[in-house]
């Protein structure tokens, strides 16, 4: 039997056969995976539009939308749904299509400053105390006060005329304070006023001296007539201490009639029968027959 061997350029082109198939092979696989689109994974987020939010303004819908973006580029405290974000109020400006944050929002009550706890047709207005004018420093943010005012009474020159011109009003801050309910007014009061409250306010200020007075927390009542002057105080008092006078005495009732007995008759009718005739007579008694 002839044995059989291979020369070693026919093993040389076999491998080299070999080789070539294997790098098509990989050579197509690879291009295989380069064609496949690649999966970046995703997360949907909250973002703003394409129009920026600005400060301290309330959210709404039209406002924000839903946006895929690339876990790689999710911002920290991102929010991933709109009901977190409607309603609530900017922290800071938005820009047009960025990521809402935890931190961009926050509910109106919890925002820095005033203006988000002024009611409508209201403006907030500072007015300066001192211990001996403001309650020494009882008066917290959420009380309620009376602007008492010491005028000069245009009708009487020379004369001082006292007011209260505000009354219950609510105390929205005391000094750089509007928060903490343990710290009480030392210099001054932010009053919720209106517009013409205000002006008031500013007059007695500035025309004369205010004080303030601390209402009880369910105490609403409004008092009509609050001026007062030296000598409308004068003469209140001067009527109050004048002596009262003694009530009018009544006469005793008039005694009940007497009622007289009628005096006895003096004379008596007898009838005389004579036949079948009758005839009456008068006969004066004699006051021994009538006592009898």
């Amino acid at each position: 039997m002839k044995s059989m061997s291979m020369r070693p350029g026919t093993l040389f082109l076999i491998g080299a056969i070999v080789l070539a198939a294997a790098t098509a092979y990989f050579f197509y696989d690879y291009l295989h995976q380069v064609s496949k689109p690649r999966v970046i994974p995703e997360k949907t987020v909250v973002m703003s539009r394409n129009k920026a939010i600005p400060a301290r303004q309330p959210i709404t819908a039209d406002m924000v939308m839903l946006f895929p973006v690339p876990q790689k580029m999710l911002h920290t405290n991102s929010i991933f749904k709109l009901e977190d974000v409607i309603g609530k109020w900017t922290m800071t400006a938005i820009k047009p299509l960025e990521q809402i944050r935890l931190s961009d929002i926050s509910e109106k009550s919890k925002l820095p400053g005033l203006a988000p706890s002024i009611p409508a047709g209201k403006r907030a207005i500072t007015i300066g105390i001192s211990d001996n004018k403001g309650v020494a420093g009882g008066i917290f943010p959420g009380d309620h006060v009376d602007i008492i005012a010491n005028l000069k009474d245009p009708t009487r020159p020379g004369e001082q005329v006292v007011q209260v011109p505000l009354q219950n009003m609510l105390v929205l801050a005391v000094d750089k304070n509007n928060t903490d309910p343990s710290v009480g007014a030392n210099s001054s009061l932010t009053l919720c006023a209106t517009p013409d409250e205000a002006q008031l306010i500013t007059i007695a200020e500035e025309q004369g001296a205010i004080r303030v007075m601390l209402r009880a927390r369910d105490d609403k009542e409004v008092i009509e007539d609050t001026s007062v002057s030296i000598s409308k105080y004068l003469k209140r008092r001067s009527i109050q201490d004048e002596p009262k006078a003694a009530p009018p005495v009544k006469p005793p009732p008039p005694p009940p009639p007497v009622v007289v007995a009628p005096p006895p008759p003096t004379t008596k009718k007898i009838t005389i029968h004579i036949g079948r005739e009758s005839k009456e007579y008068e006969v004066r008694i004699s006051k021994g027959k009538e006592a009898k």
